[in-house]
């Protein structure tokens, strides 16, 4: 008769356990977390998503460029898999969307698959927020603000987001910059904006007490290698506005203003992207529809200058300005490829890679 095993013969230790599930594609996972509660907790784990986006990479690197894109959403988020645009299907939002669920949902940023959304045009400070994995379809509702119990009309203020991971700390964040515009069209503000940050970890936001500078967020706020970046202006009356770039660093918690790249009148800054493990400032040259240019200059790591990267050309570009300010690209080449999906919108796109307009 063979000796039976004793129980210590069926103990996986938990580094093996770990190693074989980063060999997991994600749909495999989901059925994992069904076996115990370990698994479970594991799997969910913000940490192993960060470990296994970044694990899946390095065995396959042409994944590297893959990721989510929202191309639009009320009831259903419809989602891009893949650069090819072969994998598009359409997921069900767990959380609800406004008021009978047809509010829209704003994409505030994507990072190691995870998904930060907003419902509200404005972004409005009683607004809720979510953090979702659409892939193990988990999501996580932030807390309130630290600034609602102080101000409960609304009419007035506005608040800005970004997500991203902070890799020093392990953490995700999300940062809120509140303003409080003088008059609907938002050209001045009463006073510099406040500021606060989301820490997964700690499930809190904590509010941030430096000196910030009087630039009026105008655009997105998009992450980048530590950084937030964001288009905005000086709110200053009576005085022409410009446009600046600021940057707001995660190790540090400090405000600075970027050098812009040397462009010339009569290009205007519309947006900065984050695309392809590299940070764009679009800039654009409107002629009321006909031969409207969008000019891409891409930021130098170190020495913080800009070079030329893209010139494209299309007709009716202020209607794209929308579709790239509210689209996630994955990489550069997925700007050309929305284009394609929304083709009634476009006669003509053409693309010049390093080419002075």
């Amino acid at each position: 008769m063979p000796e039976q095993m004793n129980d210590s013969s069926y103990f996986i230790p938990p580094e093996l356990v770990i190693d074989i599930f980063l060999r997991l594609p994600v749909k495999t996972l989901i059925r994992c977390t069904s076996v115990c509660k370990s698994w479970y907790a594991l799997i969910r784990n913000p940490n192993f998503v960060a470990l296994h986006f970044n694990s899946n990479g390095n065995y396959r690197p042409e994944c590297r460029d893959n990721g989510y894109v929202l191309l639009g959403c009320t009831n259903f988020c419809h989602i891009v898999c893949d650069r090819s645009f072969k994998s598009l299907y359409a997921v069900e939002t767990p959380f609800a969307i406004g008021p009978n669920r047809k509010s829209s949902l704003n994409f505030i940023g994507s990072c190691n698959g995870l998904l930060c959304l907003a419902p509200g045009l404005e972004y409005n400070l009683g607004n809720d927020v979510y953090i979702w994995n659409p892939s193990i379809r988990s999501h996580k509702k932030l807390p309130p603000s630290q600034f609602s119990d102080e101000f409960t009309d609304e009419r007035w203020m506005v608040s800005r987001l970004g997500f991203g991971f902070h890799e020093s700390t392990n953490d995700y964040k999300v940062i809120r910059l509140i303003y409080f515009p003088e008059c609907r069209n938002f050209t001045s503000v009463d006073a510099a904006p406040l500021v606060e940050v989301y820490s997964l970890k700690t499930d809190s936001w904590r509010i941030i007490r430096t000196e910030v500078p009087p630039i009026v967020t105008q655009s997105v706020v998009t992450f980048h290698k530590g950084f937030f970046y964001w288009m905005g202006f000086k709110s200053i009356r009576d005085d022409p506005m410009e446009n600046y770039i600021m940057s707001f660093d995660l190790d540090n918690e400090k405000f600075k203003e970027i050098e812009q790249p040397s462009v010339d009148f009569p290009f205007s800054l519309l947006s900065v992207r984050g695309s392809s493990g590299s940070l764009f400032a679009i800039y654009s040259k409107f002629f009321g529809g006909q031969n409207d240019i969008l000019v891409l200059w891409k930021m130098n790591e170190y020495s913080k200058s800009w070079t030329k990267a893209y010139t494209i050309q299309c007709n009716r570009a202020w209607k794209l300005k929308f579709m790239i300010l509210e689209s996630l690209l994955v990489d550069l080449q997925l700007i050309l490829i929305i284009w394609k999906v929304f083709c009634y919108l476009i006669i003509n796109v053409m693309l010049f890679e390093d080419t002075v307009v």
